[in-house]
Parts: structure tokens; C-alpha cells; sequence
């Protein structure tokens, strides 16, 4: 069973803590490991409380079926601001990881393949396509991102040498630091496979 090293960052547009709505999560169980990162939509206590209810309602949700979890999730944000969400389970005995969300996450693998995981648009807790499971099989030494919409999602590795480099830690810091944009909060998960 291969060993994983992750972590999430997320910065908010003023500054403080209680008003970043990107937030993300990463549950180890078994030999699972669910992740999601989420994008409350605008900024400020509103976007923050809606993270929030999002990130409550996955922590409850998170052994259920992947589209399951977003059609329940899509319901319990009804009259919020809403947001964007990608959720993953990574069965470390057989490398597959499933995927799906809905939104504007950004999805990359590097390493073994470059590669975009692609999920569709809508927003959770207003109007959303009916969620599909997709899956992709990871290999030791991959380096996983999620991102929202606050890092640009188009770049040259080439413009920014050693930016995949180091820890989980290092590489999500990187990305914020590097690849943040100035007018949005900012989120990255970064899951580093068979360390």
C-alpha cells in the first residue's frame, strides 16, 4: 500500500481567516483517503459561512458514493451563496482514484503524466448537471493539485522551476505564492503518492 504526504493551504482576499470562502479536506480512513476542496461563491462572512456548511456537510457525508455526496450537498447549500466543489477517494491498494465535482476546480496530476481532470460546471446549491464519477490511476512519485479559481490554472512549469519540488507543504505553498491571483481568496491541495 503506497503512503501519501498531503496538505491543504488557502489564503482569503482581506486577510483573515473567518472570511476566506476556499476551504479544503482530506479524511484518512482504512486504506482510503477522501479529499475535496471547495470555493464558496464572492467573498467575506457569507462565502466563509457557506465553506463552512459545505465542509460540515462532506465531513458527515464522506463514505458515501461520490455523486451521491454532491446531489446531498447540492440540496443542503439551497439558499446559500452557494459553491463550487471537487471531491476524491484514493483507494491506496489498487491506485485508482475516483473523482467529480461541480464547478471551476482546477484538477492536475504531474509525474508519471501530465494530465487535467476535468469535472462540470454549475454551482452547488443552485443549478447543477446531473455529477458523473470519473477515475484515474495514480503511480508512485505523481504529485496530485486541486486549486480554485484564485490560482491561475494556466501556466508554464518551464516560467517556474522548483515549483514541484519538496513536500506536500512546499508545493501547495508554492502555488499560493507563486500562482495567486490578486482580487479572489485562494485554495490548493496537494497530495504527493507513493513518497
Amino acid at each position: 500500500m503506497q503512503e501519501i504526504d498531503y496538505h491543504v493551504i488557502k489564503r482569503s482576499l482581506s486577510g483573515g481567516d473567518d472570511e476566506c470562502g476556499d476551504t479544503g479536506l482530506v479524511i484518512k480512513y482504512d486504506y482510503l483517503c477522501f479529499m475535496a476542496l471547495i470555493d464558496a461563491l464572492g467573498h467575506g462572512k457569507q462565502a466563509f459561512d457557506a465553506a463552512v456548511l459545505t465542509k460540515q456537510y462532506l465531513r458527515s457525508h464522506y463514505k458515501q458514493d461520490l455523486t451521491t455526496i454532491l446531489k446531498g450537498l447540492h440540496v443542503h447549500l439551497k439558499g446559500s451563496c452557494g459553491a463550487v466543489a471537487a471531491i476524491c477517494r484514493l483507494n491506496r491498494q489498487t491506485n485508482i482514484m475516483n473523482y467529480s465535482g461541480v464547478g471551476n476546480i482546477s484538477m492536475k496530476l504531474f509525474g508519471h503524466r501530465t494530465k487535467r481532470l476535468i469535472i462540470k460546471e454549475g454551482i452547488l446549491g443552485y443549478m447543477i448537471p446531473s455529477p458523473m464519477k470519473n477515475h484515474v490511476k495514480l503511480y508512485p512519485g505523481d504529485i496530485f493539485i486541486m486549486s480554485s479559481d484564485g490560482i491561475h490554472e494556466h501556466f508554464n512549469l518551464f516560467d517556474f522551476p522548483g515549483i514541484l519540488m519538496g513536500d506536500a507543504r512546499d508545493i501547495s505553498t508554492a502555488f499560493i505564492d507563486q500562482l495567486r491571483k490578486k482580487y479572489d481568496d485562494a485554495s490548493c491541495l496537494v497530495l504527493r503518492y507513493g513518497i
